[in-house]
């Protein structure tokens, strides 16, 4: 028996130097593939989605997350921490003081 299923392939996002591939949940810098806990790609692609906006960490905890907002602030401080490590400080994750974090790649 075959399941047919109606998948449609979510784009893949070119950033400058950075690609996500938000289907096989790969990200690549310069060519290199760089590897995130799920939750790191998940703020990572929201983020990329929406390159040059300014989103709060409440905003990034209730669309990566869907819980309980408290201390919210201190989770997402310290996913963005773990990327821009990851990515090698390259500038891609800026933070906007007393507003939250925008994607410039």
């Amino acid at each position: 028996m075959v399941v047919q299923m109606n998948i449609e392939r979510q784009p893949v996002i070119q950033r400058g130097c950075l690609t996500i591939d938000p289907q096989c949940c790969t990200v690549l810098l310069v060519g290199e593939e760089i590897r995130l806990y799920p939750k790191e790609f998940d703020v990572l692609l929201l983020l990329a989605q929406y390159p040059g906006w300014v989103l709060s960490a409440e905003q990034i905890y209730r669309a990566v997350w869907q819980g309980d907002i408290g201390g919210c602030d201190h989770v997402v401080y310290n996913v963005i921490c773990q990327l821009r490590r990851k990515l090698r400080n390259q500038g891609i994750i800026q933070t906007v003081i007393g507003r939250g974090y925008k994607f410039v790649g």
